[in-house]
């Protein structure tokens, strides 16, 4: 099994998440993992180095359906996570990663209010009462943090990121390099 570790402020991250969705639909054994990369709770500036990497993949988005224009900054995305786990327990998380993605980089969404989020939450079939039971838990909201930190101490620095036989490589990787390291699991 491929893991590709990703996050929603992440441009590449939107189109390894789109491609490993649509390989997983044809069987491709690979699961995403949410992670919280940057680990703050405040919106920044959209970097520089952000705008390139837009630039940089914007062939590949566009061959994976994928519309980037750059927000107007990047917000926390905890609570977004917050939201994936309730998804993943619904089987509703492809969905929601989905949606989350489209939000940041088609809408430029503030992916840390909990209304938008319950909005959201709700158009991909969550139940939006349990939605915001999840984003007003704080144990839920520690529980991601622990994740990303043990992730970390694993290797994970930065989105996205594959994980292959206890190998982390670069997770934009092309369809038949991926489908070559799914063959090697």
């Amino acid at each position: 099994m491929l893991t590709l570790f990703h996050d929603y402020t992440s441009p590449s991250s939107a189109v390894a998440v789109a491609r490993a969705q649509r390989l997983a639909a044809q069987g491709l054994p690979i699961e995403t993992v949410g992670f919280e990369a940057v680990g703050v709770d405040l919106r920044l500036p959209v970097p520089e180095d952000t705008a390139a990497e837009v630039e940089r993949v914007a062939d590949e988005a566009r061959a994976e359906g994928v519309r980037l224009q750059l927000p107007p900054w990047l917000a926390p995305t905890a609570l977004a996570h917050v939201v994936a786990d309730v998804a993943a327990d619904q089987g509703r998380l492809h969905a929601w990663d989905a949606a989350v993605y489209r939000a940041v980089w088609t809408h430029g969404a503030a992916i840390d209010e909990p209304s938008l989020l319950a909005e959201l939450a709700e158009t991909v079939g969550l139940d939006r009462d349990e939605v915001a039971q999840a984003l007003d838990d704080r144990v839920r909201l520690a529980a991601v943090r622990r994740r990303a930190g043990e992730h970390r101490r694993e290797g994970v620095g930065g989105v996205p990121t594959l994980l292959s036989q206890r190998t982390l490589v670069p997770g934009l990787l092309p369809e038949e390099d991926l489908r070559a390291l799914a063959a090697l699991d």
